[in-house]
């Protein structure tokens, strides 16, 4: 009997924005998921863990999928980075939209500049600049 793998956490990339299945206010380029197992079907991308599918993606969307970095990586915890974008994962208001539309249409397009002014990480000004239909995410 096979063994099964330990879990590893890959990233999967697609060509373009997609919606966050946990948070419907968030455009994601790229989730990472947990599996120990990977199987595909005539047209989409499966990741198993335990046996139990976690994920499932149509090939055509896909650009890329590889582990994360291994133990030895060190990542920032989420105290870390609400400590750096206190506004991380907090919900936008119109203010705040009304403010990004405005310094974007005055040209400002340094996405860390804008995380920082709006205390977010720049891939989340990124993916509401795309939410806002102002941004590809090519």
């Amino acid at each position: 009997m096979e063994t099964p793998a330990a879990p590893t956490a890959f990233r999967v990339t697609f060509n373009d924005y997609r919606q966050d299945p946990n948070d419907s206010d968030v455009l994601r380029r790229a989730v990472s998921i947990h599996a120990d197992r990977l199987t595909f079907d005539s047209d989409h991308l499966a990741l198993w863990l335990t046996g139990v599918e976690v994920g499932r993606f149509p090939l055509g969307i896909i650009e890329s999928i590889h582990p994360e970095a291994g133990p030895d990586r060190q990542r920032e915890s989420p105290e870390e980075l609400r400590a750096r974008y206190p506004k991380m994962g907090q919900p936008w208001t119109q203010e705040d939209d009304t403010h990004l539309l405005a310094l974007y249409q005055q040209g400002e397009r340094d996405l860390e500049a804008l995380g920082k002014h709006f205390d977010r990480k720049p891939s989340a000004i990124r993916s509401r600049l795309a939410k806002l239909g102002l941004e590809s995410l090519g």
